[in-house]
């Protein structure tokens, strides 16, 4: 392999390495955001699961009348 061609194929390999590290950041990017998504789904369900306790404790209440 000749100098000339050994820096034409560091030079491919580098953008080929670049448009892969591109794609890894929008991946990454994408994991935050589902992250944050679910992070916000938890304290939702968090807050329903409270509600059923307190239905729940109401309805003991209820039969123990």
């Amino acid at each position: 392999m000749t100098n000339s061609e050994y820096q034409d194929l560091i030079a491919f390999l580098g953008r080929k390495f670049e448009g892969v590290g591109r794609r890894f950041e929008a991946m990454d990017r994408r994991f935050d955001a589902m992250e944050a998504k679910l992070a916000e789904h938890d304290e939702r369900f968090g807050e329903i699961l409270g509600h059923f306790d307190e239905l729940y404790r109401h309805l003991e209440r209820l039969e123990d009348e």
